[in-house]
């Protein structure tokens, strides 16, 4: 029985600083090894995201790889205080809520869920819900249950248009199949025209399809005391500090170049879509 098969099971763990957080089972991954979840999600994810200084009325992030909920509730409380956000929309993509319930279960050694408190029983019960504040803003939760190399294939205007994907799935590593040209070329469709696209993962393969998917892409921040992280971008000059022409060498020379799941037929087109790339336009 494969791992998509069998879900996701996690108990307590500790990072390697002593902060709690989970270990899935299947994988033995610690999640958020380095400095924990809530720390990372804020650090990674909602620094990068700009969700803090956004001006728009709608915001709409993808919150893939859901998992025991460190991004969707540092996302909340983002959104709580940035008030130029009228609507916040998350919408979460997982196997199953396992990660959710074994929050719930250790709910008293994470102090970070405390605004979130009345709506993680909403979250164990519905699939999608909306709430209001008293101030008059909205915040709408929707989850989309299975496997995501399946539910990214509906349609363009199934789900709304991301301004924000957090691409937090377990390890190329260990679940290759999440890590493809096919799945990030079908999540560029429900990409809105500015969107940011913001992963722990440092890889060269997944810097690889991100390029062939169609975006621009540079080094985040550290992970922990990881390599960089990175970002992938509609805009080029959303970019802080994007791949330069030493990173397609690199690419090239690399014995490393693609996913351990990428179909064969897949490869030869990825090298030429990152040769020709606009991005080395701009070096």
């Amino acid at each position: 029985m494969s791992l998509k098969q069998q879900g996701n099971k996690y108990i307590l763990a500790n990072t390697c600083s002593g902060i709690p957080t989970f270990k899935h089972i299947e994988t033995n991954e610690i999640l958020h090894g380095q400095v924990g979840p809530y720390q990372e999600a804020i650090h990674l994810y909602v620094n990068q995201s700009n969700i803090l200084n956004a001006v728009s009325e709608e915001f709409v992030v993808y919150d893939l790889g859901m998992g025991c909920g460190a991004q969707l509730i540092a996302m909340y409380q983002s959104f709580l205080k940035n008030q130029n956000i009228k609507k916040l929309t998350v919408v979460s993509f997982d196997l199953e809520k396992e990660g959710l319930i074994a929050l719930q279960e250790n709910i008293h050694l994470f102090s970070y869920v405390n605004e979130f408190m009345e709506l993680l029983p909403l979250c164990l019960s519905q699939n999608n819900f909306v709430h209001k504040l008293q101030d008059g803003r909205i915040f709408e939760w929707n989850f989309i249950e299975g496997d995501f190399c399946k539910t990214i294939l509906e349609p363009k205007g199934t789900y709304p248009l991301a301004d924000v994907v957090c691409y937090d799935f377990f390890s190329p590593a260990s679940h290759p199949h999440l890590w493809t040209y096919q799945i990030f070329s079908n999540l560029n469709l429900h990409l809105s025209h500015n969107a940011k696209m913001i992963t722990y993962s440092s890889a060269t393969c997944i810097r690889a399809i991100m390029f062939a998917s169609g975006l621009y892409v540079g080094f985040g921040p550290l992970s922990g005391k990881k390599s960089k992280s990175t970002m992938a971008t509609k805009l080029f000059h959303d970019l802080e500090e994007p791949l330069s022409l030493e990173w397609k060498k690199t690419f090239l020379r690399s014995e490393a170049k693609f996913s351990l799941a990428e179909k064969e037929e897949n490869k030869e087109k990825i090298v030429n879509l990152i040769d020709n790339h606009s991005q080395w336009s701009y070096f």
